[in-house]
């Protein structure tokens, strides 16, 4: 299996801030309206034709072409050109200034920029003349110390003291130190040559937007020994000097359409890595699983659920123990909990929904974790509102894991929801572990959220929380998406197991709070379906545990009629109701 070089990549700038420098070339500012070089060389044999020829029209590329064969200049390159029409430096760089004057800096500057800012880059290579990222730089308030010269270089702050820092060998079009003829790019000036072969070697490279044209700097990235990698990236094929640039330093190419997209991309991995710092991230986690539940791979699958067993349990014992001595009550404290536990959440429930669809025989084990997490919460030590932290995150994933179950009428998995019970360690009692209603920190965490988003007085905080967290939830947004279908998005399925959640413990004697009963008569879609359907009904019974001899049909009734009304509404005689055959 082929891995895209981006991840690897997202992963090192992630881990090491600051240890890759980006090497730019000049398709980074074609987004900001500056004609890359191989622009620049045609539009500069368009002009040599209309001089010589003493022509208004300047023919397409093609017929330019055959001109310069006609003219013996077919080996002629954008530096040379350049040294024939404008032979001394000072009309070069007149020359090249009309082609950066008035531009303002493009997507990939912004986001070259924004990367800067947030910490994740911090030393540029470039080849460019122009300004454009600098300036991006300085608007946002990073003053970058910017080398051009040896005699620059000699009096400018050490590289590794500067917030950001920018070399160009090549100069700058504001100064006469642009270098563009053969000769010009054949040699550097020795301290820049120095300091460009101590950037290659201590720093892992991404070169972007960059031909590999010039030999002075392809000769010294050549012959670079670094113990950080070299990723290029390329629109299409590789020239062929960038090509012996990727041989040579065992190089690596990342194939996007264009230097912004590839920045787009890079930022939106570095964000999810600050929430999966594993790398895993949900989506991977999810096509890793059904990969090995397609290949028949019982072992690769064992280990993979085992290894995500023991991530959440990790990563919840470790936001419980970093809160421990901190006030619950806290806003502050209670969306810190939050945010280093959804992506735990996430990555969990991504992990089990393969198994809950293709893999059913699997997920006893999944849910007995769960249950064996909740009995070995530690019960002493600081403020004990944070272990009920497991509480509130396998009630989460039980709800998540249970709709998805009811949508994918896997009955095996939904059976093993209902049934499974664990003994509350506290009260020393035998309670469920799917359960509508358990007092945890969870409800503090919900309303603290919500807050957020409305200043409802919301009835039950950590139910809306469910229904918002899932709609949001990249897994399903990306792989399940019928699970959100419709305006109402996750709830539909969300009621529809708690309608059977509550109809269960209503038939084991049990009066449990209802959150199917706060919508618009939402029980008498499963109530009826529990009615009309018997291939439903007979299915129900079963992951109820009753057996063929219970008729769903006259014992739900009375279990309904024991729950908890909502003061919100009631929609529960509307559902005993549905449940009654029609005449």
């Amino acid at each position: 299996m082929t891995l895209d070089p981006i991840v690897s990549l997202s992963v090192a700038v992630a881990e090491a801030p600051g240890s890759y420098a980006f090497f730019l070339g000049s398709g980074v500012s074609r987004d900001a309206g500056v004609p890359t070089g191989g622009q620049v060389f045609w539009q500069a044999v368009g002009e040599l034709y209309r001089l010589e020829k003493q022509a208004e029209e300047t023919p397409d590329q093609e017929a330019l072409g055959e001109w310069l064969k006609e003219t013996e200049r077919d080996g002629l390159n954008y530096s040379g050109l350049l040294e024939l029409i404008a032979p001394d430096q000072a009309t070069r760089r007149d020359y090249l200034a009309k082609h950066f004057e008035g531009r303002e800096p493009g997507p990939t500057h912004e986001r070259l920029a924004q990367l800067v800012e947030q910490g994740y880059l911090r030393v540029f290579i470039t080849t460019n003349f122009d300004r454009l990222l600098e300036n991006s730089l300085k608007a946002r308030g990073i003053e970058p110390v910017v080398i051009t010269s040896a005699a620059e270089l000699r009096s400018a702050p050490r590289r590794e003291h500067a917030p950001c820092y920018v070399l160009k060998p090549h100069g700058d079009y504001l100064q006469e130190t642009i270098r563009n003829t053969p000769g010009e790019l054949e040699k550097l000036e020795p301290g820049i040559s120095k300091e460009l072969r101590e950037i290659f070697e201590r720093f892992g490279i991404v070169v972007l937007g960059y031909s590999g044209s010039d030999e002075a700097i392809a000769a010294t990235l050549r012959s670079r020994r670094s113990r950080y990698g070299l990723y290029w990236v390329a629109r299409g094929k590789l020239s062929e000097g960038a090509d012996k640039i990727v041989e040579a330093t065992g190089g690596r190419v990342i194939k996007r359409a264009g230097a912004a997209e590839f920045l787009t991309d890079l930022q939106r991995r570095l964000e999810v890595f600050k929430s999966h710092p594993s790398g895993h991230t949900p989506v991977e986690v999810h096509d890793e699983v059904l990969a090995l539940i397609r290949a028949g791979d019982t072992v690769g699958l064992s280990e993979v659920m085992r290894r995500e067993r023991r991530e959440f349990s990790d990563g919840l014992s470790g936001v419980i123990g970093s809160h421990r001595e901190l006030r619950p009550s806290d806003e502050g404290n209670l969306l810190s909990a939050h945010d280093q536990i959804l992506p735990l959440l996430e990555r969990r429930l991504a992990s089990l929904l393969p198994v809950i669809a293709y893999a059913p025989e699997a997920f006893a084990q999944e849910v007995r974790s769960l249950t064996d997490l909740l009995e070995s919460q530690p019960l002493e030590g600081g403020y004990t509102a944070w272990p009920e932290l497991a509480d509130w995150t396998t009630w989460w994933l039980g709800y998540a894991c249970g709709a998805f179950a009811l949508l994918e009428e896997a009955w095996v998995p939904l059976g093993n929801l209902l049934q499974a019970r664990y003994t509350n360690r506290r009260e020393k009692e035998d309670v469920p572990l799917v359960t509508p209603w358990r007092e945890s920190v969870g409800n503090e965490i919900g309303q603290t959220v919500m807050a957020k988003f409305s200043s409802s007085n919301w009835l039950v905080p950590r139910w809306e929380h469910l229904v918002w967290s899932l709609r949001e939830c990249e897994v399903i947004q990306e792989r399940w998406p019928e699970f959100l279908r419709g305006e109402k998005g996750p709830r539909p399925a969300l009621t529809d197991f708690d309608f059977l959640v509550t109809l269960y413990e209503g038939i084991r004697g049990g009066a449990p709070l209802a959150h199917w009963t706060m919508g618009d008569m939402e029980g008498v879609r499963p109530a009826r379906r529990i009615r009309n359907d018997p291939r439903y009904r007979s299915e129900v019974a079963q992951a109820f545990a009753l057996g063929t001899e219970v008729d769903l049909v006259e014992v739900a009734p009375e279990a309904l009629s024991r729950l908890q009304r909502v003061p919100r509404s009631w929609g529960g005689d509307e559902a005993i109701r549905a449940l009654v055959p029609e005449d």
